[in-house]
């Protein structure tokens, strides 16, 4: 008994829909994880500033309080 050509096409196009469905649902994956990852460098970047603004101030108001008083 033969397979009819319209059954072995379905399936085909039926594996080529589900592939390329899968293939979208890995590139919106993709996307989200390369947004989370931006935002987490941006965040970074942020605190690191911060940090070094926060540091430059301690040690500024140190050589301010160790500066002799001139009378």
């Amino acid at each position: 008994m033969a397979q009819d050509k319209s059954g072995s096409q379905d399936r085909a196009d039926t594996r080529a829909a589900k592939a390329a469905e899968r293939a979208d649902t890995a590139g919106q994956v993709w996307e989200e994880v390369r947004v989370r990852e931006t935002a987490r460098d941006d965040q970074i970047v942020r605190l690191k500033a911060e940090r070094l603004a926060r540091d430059a101030n301690d040690v500024a108001a140190k050589d301010v309080a160790a500066q002799p008083v001139k009378s």
